[in-house]
């Protein structure tokens, strides 16, 4: 039973993710505004994750896969970020802008 309920939560916890990204997406493409391509690296993730500069991003937040922010970091070029106390599993790295808009999100695999 717990299980069922955990798993219905993760589904609309993604689903929800995903309705909000494509949302997202779709007012960057209206506004005509430049894809931002950001890479974290390595995934999968072992104690620390880097990005690639990126003068956009302002702040980072580390996500589980039921919605609850695990981490929070202000965005410094070539700096790595620590998630090594982090439990092995999936997460999702949202990256804000200015004004904390959402640039993207991605999911990595910390193990």
């Amino acid at each position: 039973m717990k299980q069922a309920l955990l798993s219905i939560v993760f589904l609309f916890s993604v689903s929800a993710i995903a309705t909000a990204q494509k949302s997202n997406s779709q007012l960057a493409l209206n506004s005509s505004a430049k894809k931002i391509e950001i890479k974290v690296f390595p995934n999968p993730v072992t104690n620390h994750f880097s990005i690639n500069n990126q003068k956009e991003v302002k702040e980072i937040i580390v996500f589980n896969m039921v919605g609850r922010a695990m981490k929070r970091y202000n965005y410094v070029a070539g700096e790595k970020y620590f998630v090594g106390d982090l439990p092995k599993g999936m997460y999702l790295i949202q990256f804000l802008g200015a004004k904390s808009k959402i640039i993207t999100t991605q999911r990595v695999s910390k193990r």
